[in-house]
């Protein structure tokens, strides 16, 4: 008897583990957390509710605790998160065209470009937001890439970060596919041979 759930419940213990390390030991891998990864490949694999239902779950179980984890009030549910967010679906949305060409370059590519608009967005918005960042391109690069000169770290270190997981994710993610070709392409090789 197959449980076709078990895969996606194992992913999302999966990710919120990993979310929760990441937030757990946030000054050794800051944002080393594949969430846009997650939304990437949920909507090129998945189909129906769950494409869109896994990674909306895996964050909304794993938000609170890592705000809880990083010591903030997993309640306050600031701009900050509803940006984060925001930029997730995002990603989604940006991998709806990938359905038609699911290739293993393609969507290591497209990991990529997901974090990369995760941070952009994300950034932006503590820009727009931050008055310690001047109102001028030259501030918009410094939250971008340096931070603020209070920050522990700079800005890129969490791109370098985010960028590792999705790729190390949307791997994992291809390698335990028994094909990277979609089901439906599979489908019509079937119906010759009969």
């Amino acid at each position: 008897m197959q449980r076709p759930w078990i895969p996606a419940l194992v992913l999302l213990a999966l990710l919120v583990g990993f979310r929760a390390l990441g937030a757990a030991f946030s000054h050794e891998m800051p944002n080393f957390q594949p969430l846009p990864a997650l939304f990437l490949c949920s909507i090129v694999f998945l189909r129906g509710t769950k494409a869109w239902a896994l990674p909306v779950i895996a964050w909304v179980i794993s938000s609170p605790i890592a705000s809880a984890l990083q010591g903030h009030n997993p309640l306050d549910a600031g701009g900050g998160v509803i940006v984060a967010f925001l930029a997730l679906l995002l990603t989604g949305a940006m991998a709806l065209p990938f359905r038609k060409s699911a290739s293993p370059a393609l969507l290591l590519g497209g990991g990529l470009v997901a974090a990369g608009v995760f941070h952009l967005v994300t950034n932006t918005a503590v820009w727009l937001a931050d008055p310690l960042y001047a109102k001028s391109a030259g501030g918009l690069w410094q939250a971008l890439w340096s931070g603020r000169p209070t920050d522990l770290m700079p800005s890129w270190i969490f791109l370098r970060n985010l960028a590792g997981a999705n790729l190390l994710f949307t791997a994992l993610f291809l390698l335990a596919r028994p094909s990277w070709k979609r089901a439906s392409e599979a489908t019509p090789a079937l119906a010759t041979t009969r």
